[in-house]
């Protein structure tokens, strides 16, 4: 499939296709003729990069997952599995960060309900 259709199957623009390819985050495809031609395994190569960039994952970080897999043929089953276990580090700290400002909310709104109170009982 020629890089329109890619773009249209895997929901990334042409522009990004082509940066990702500069970058060697993609690997170059075949040509035919002046075009470029597109297997089936790039709709799931650009599909799994959506998801980790909405996981977390830097395009530096994505890049050097690619060389590893590039020079090994296969990303290091324990690389990923480190690169994956720091990301979920930091969601959890952001999941404990966002529960100690639902509790502040909580007690925000507790001291306001007592001050109203205190209010009402002066008046």
């Amino acid at each position: 499939m020629f890089i329109g259709k890619l773009s249209e199957k895997s929901g990334v623009s042409v522009k990004t296709i082509r940066f990702y390819e500069e970058i060697a985050l993609i690997k170059r495809p075949q040509r035919s003729g002046k075009y470029r031609v597109y297997d089936d395994s790039y709709i799931e190569i650009l599909t799994m990069i959506k998801l980790a960039k909405t996981y977390g994952f830097t395009l530096k970080e994505l890049t050097a997952l690619a060389t590893e897999k590039a020079q090994h043929g296969l990303i290091p089953i324990d690389l990923l599995r480190n690169e994956i276990d720091k990301k979920r580090e930091i969601h959890i700290k952001h999941i404990q960060e966002i529960e100690l400002k639902l509790v502040g909310l909580t007690d925000l709104e507790a001291r306001v309900a007592r001050y109203n109170q205190c209010l009402l009982e002066d008046s």
